[in-house]
């Protein structure tokens, strides 16, 4: 992020939600994801996601609004079994 988004976001009050690195969780699609990469296309923020729990490795691009209206939150502390149930 660039200091000119960053001065951006804090008069527009936007907030960031996701970030790379993070670990995501929608109990709506009962998916776990890691973002690994933000890409911009056309001025619309996407990321490059890895899918927890699948064995074959394919490029996963979802935008900032898909991963709103799948309603993915933020994971820090959770075990396996309990994505699982």
């Amino acid at each position: 992020m660039t200091f000119y988004d960053k001065l951006l976001t804090k008069l527009t009050g936007k907030k960031q939600f996701y970030q790379v690195g993070q670990r995501l969780y929608s109990n709506k699609k009962r998916k776990s994801l890691v973002l690994e990469r933000e890409i911009f296309v056309n001025e619309i923020k996407h990321f490059r996601v890895r899918i927890e729990g699948m064995t074959i490795k394919k490029a996963v691009i979802l935008s900032e609004n898909a991963l709103l209206e799948d309603q993915y939150k933020r994971v820090e502390n959770i075990s396996k079994k309990e994505i699982l149930l």
